[in-house]
């Protein structure tokens, strides 16, 4: 938003769609995490093996033939272009959660756990049943709690 928001509405839609943006960093970072480990299985298993022995690997959706010798360096490749990637995203990461806090702190924005939420509710509630007692008790009218 150029001019930034200006209601309360705004406010929290902006705040949610920043939150949401760290939540899909987030699962991009631990996506691209896993296939790195997946790259390093692999890896770890071609580099037993004799480098003219035949193998396989699928590039795009075609499965190709090629020697162990041919497969370990383009699945280096790969792996370090992959942690090279997660590392960007996690600097990406941190920006967005600073910028986050800082959003929430300019509009003085507190998230509550659900617990909090259950005891403001609860104790509203209970001031409430307090006013309707304290009224009838000055009617002279008595109210039971159920």
């Amino acid at each position: 938003m150029s001019a930034g928001p200006r209601n309360e509405n705004e406010v929290l839609q902006e705040f949610q769609a920043r939150r949401e943006r760290i939540q899909v960093t987030w699962s991009k970072i631990m996506e691209l995490g896993a296939e790195a480990t997946e790259h390093q299985l692999v890896m770890d298993a071609l580099q037993k093996l004799d480098k003219d022995r035949k193998c396989f690997r699928l590039v795009g959706d075609v499965l190709v033939e090629r020697t162990v010798g041919e497969t370990v360096p383009a699945v280096l490749k790969n792996r370090d272009n992959l942690k090279s990637t997660i590392e960007s995203f996690q600097k990406q990461l941190e920006i967005q959660k600073k910028e986050l806090a800082e959003f929430q702190e300019k509009y003085k924005i507190r998230v509550r756990s659900e617990g909090e939420v259950a005891a403001e509710e609860a104790a509203a509630a209970k001031a409430k049943e307090g006013a309707k007692a304290a009224a009838a008790a000055q009617q002279g009218v008595l109210v039971s709690k159920s």
